[in-house]
């Protein structure tokens, strides 16, 4: 049987040709997979692989709720690192005053059980919309307005909207959200708004002293039609030298009823509901209100000086609450 053999150039050009077959085959493979789609994040990854929402992903991982924004068809409004800043949270460790409860709600309160665009909001102001989170199996509401200014959830202002994600979308705000209080005194009403905030205990003085006697008054600030309340701080009723509860119950009752009175108007009025021109108060008096950007003041007619919103878009479940550095006289 006569033997084939191969001289060593014949072998080595053979090698050569297997080895640039190969490598052929596997630089086309590379370029399949490099040319493949990229898989489509989850609302989870978009949040944890974004360098501008480190605090709302450690608000998530310290409530334990990251699996949570995995979940099919969701709308999740996330306020960015600047947005928590704007509402006074400077970075993750001051999230470390909450309870794991009390994120996981706030974190709820961000977000709808279905997948909603910009588009599918109606062009109305604050529609009532079920979040997440429910206490007593009651859905909480927040309130959205769709106009030619924009997106908006409680007076936050939707700045970059319709992230896709894989399990839903993302509309990023400029602020933070918080749900309004349940129970307590007064609950989530605006009674229960400014007796729960310490810097307003000289306006829930008055506001007590006044329900005693006028309960018509009491009613609108519990009842379930919405107002809008320019709350002052008490640096502001020390102003006027009303310093203490003591000081504040000499104050005659009609005075006291007149001066909240002017504090109070109809309707829920988030920062982005007011423009400039007047408003009438319960009272029946005008406030002059100046919007500029997103500095807000307001003017009663006893006052030389407006007084400025200091903190606004604190919901309540009857109306809301902007808190304001002068009393309106």
């Amino acid at each position: 049987m006569k033997t084939i053999r191969f001289s060593p150039l014949r072998s080595r050009i053979h090698l050569l040709a297997v080895l640039v077959t190969l490598f052929t085959g596997m630089t086309s493979c590379d370029k399949e997979d490099d040319n493949a789609p990229a898989q489509p994040k989850t609302v989870a990854d978009y949040i944890v692989e974004n360098d501008d929402f480190t605090i709302l992903e450690a608000a998530i991982r310290q409530a334990g709720q990251l699996d949570a924004f995995k979940n099919p068809n969701l709308t999740v409004f996330a306020p960015n690192d600047a947005a928590f800043k704007a509402s006074g949270i400077a970075d993750a460790t001051a999230l470390s005053i909450m309870t794991k409860e009390q994120l996981t709600a706030i974190l709820q309160y961000h977000v709808l059980k279905a997948a909603v665009a910009s588009s599918g909001f109606p062009m109305e102001n604050n529609k009532p919309v079920q979040t997440s989170l429910s206490i007593n199996n009651q859905a909480v509401v927040a309130y959205v307005t769709n106009g030619p200014a924009g997106l908006f959830i409680n007076g936050a202002k939707v700045i970059t909207p319709d992230v896709q994600a894989a399990n839903g979308v993302i509309h990023v705000i400029d602020h933070f959200l918080l749900p309004p209080l349940s129970g307590g005194s007064g609950g989530g009403t605006l009674v229960g708004v400014v007796a729960a905030d310490t810097s307003l205990s000289l306006l829930g003085t008055a506001a007590l002293r006044v329900a005693a006697v006028n309960p018509t008054l009491a009613g609108v600030l519990t009842g379930t039609q919405p107002y809008t309340t320019f709350a002052p701080t008490n640096s502001a009723f020390r102003a006027l030298k009303l310093s203490t509860p003591d000081t504040i119950n000499k104050v005659p009752v009609n005075t006291l009823t007149a001066l909240l009175s002017n504090h109070v108007v109809a309707g829920r009025l988030y920062s982005n509901n007011l423009a400039t021109g007047n408003l009438t108060a319960y009272s029946t008096g005008k406030l002059a209100v100046n919007v500029s950007g997103s500095a807000v003041t307001v003017k009663s007619s006893g006052l030389m000086t407006p007084a400025i919103v200091t903190r606004a878009n604190i919901t309540a479940t009857n109306g809301v609450v902007h808190k304001i550095d002068r009393v309106l006289l």
